[in-house]
Formats: structure tokens, sequence, C-alpha cells
């Protein structure tokens, strides 16, 4: 009976050990998208929303996650959107750009020079439904925030060689 309980409790631990990693490493952007276009001058088109905010998602916050986008998770290929990986690739951008992240996106941040348009999308995705949910379209422009990046360190230029 004794070995039952201290097997019971042992495996009550390590049930609650791996439901705290799980919670700990899940990302807390609840933000979805999908690409519109790649156009060749370097803007990325996508329509952003967020079902947990729904009808009170701001055209603000949806430029800063779809910059959030780009930077961390870069873009599936789909309807003629050519696959695009992510501008920070590697832990060490990720963690030098989250250095500066709370200053990038405050309010006058230099978040805002990146994005083109953000307007409300009155075609929602085919996944939505009906749902009363405002979907923005926002362009960002990712090679001027590659350039950004590269000339405030946080990654390395292209053209750095090998």
């Amino acid at each position: 009976m004794k070995a039952k309980q201290i097997f019971l409790s042992k495996s009550f631990f390590m049930i609650l050990s791996c439901m705290a990693i799980f919670s700990f490493s899940a990302s807390s952007q609840t933000y979805q998208y999908e690409c519109i276009s790649v156009s060749g001058d370097g803007y990325i088109t996508i329509k952003i929303w967020n079902p947990q905010k729904g009808k009170h998602y701001t055209s603000e916050q949806a430029r800063k996650d779809a910059i959030h986008a780009i930077l961390f998770s870069g873009i599936l290929s789909n309807h003629g959107c050519i696959s695009q990986k992510p501008i920070l690739q590697s832990q060490e951008a990720r963690d030098n750009f989250n250095k500066m992240a709370k200053e990038f996106f405050k309010t006058n941040g230099d978040w805002g020079t990146n994005t083109r348009a953000s307007d409300t999308e009155t075609a929602l995705p085919e996944s939505l439904g009906t749902k009363d949910w405002k979907v923005y379209q926002i362009s960002v422009a990712k090679n001027f925030l590659r350039k950004y990046l590269e000339d405030k360190e946080i990654i390395k230029p292209l053209n750095n060689g090998f």
C-alpha cells in the first residue's frame, strides 16, 4: 500500500512538472495570420486577427503583431505567397531583440516605421466563419526591418560573408 502511495505521489509530481513546463513554454501570442502577398519591393502583406480580443483588437496591436510574426515566425507559403523564414532565426538574435523589444514596441517606438498600411479587412478568413472579429490587412517592410536590425547589431548583415 505504501509503495502504491509513493508511486502515485511521484506520478502526480511528474504530471504537475510537465504541465508547468508546457505552460511556461507556450507562446503568449494569441494572434493568427495568413499571407496575402510577398512583393518584390520587400513588403509582406498579411491578414491578421486575434480570436481572444475579437472586436476589441486594435489596429495598433495588429501592426505590432504583424511585425512580431515576421520577426519570430516567418510566413508559410499559400495563395501565391513564397515561404519566408523568420528574420530572427538564431537564439542569439532573439535574445538580442528581446533586450530592446520594450523600447522598439513603445507607443512612439521604431516599430511604426516598418508597417505601410492597416485597414479593417471585410473578407474574414474562412476558418473564422461569421464571428464578430476585426481582421486587419497589414503590410510589413521586411527589408527595412531587416536593415534596422542590422544597424542595431541585432542580426548580422546578409552580405556578411561566411
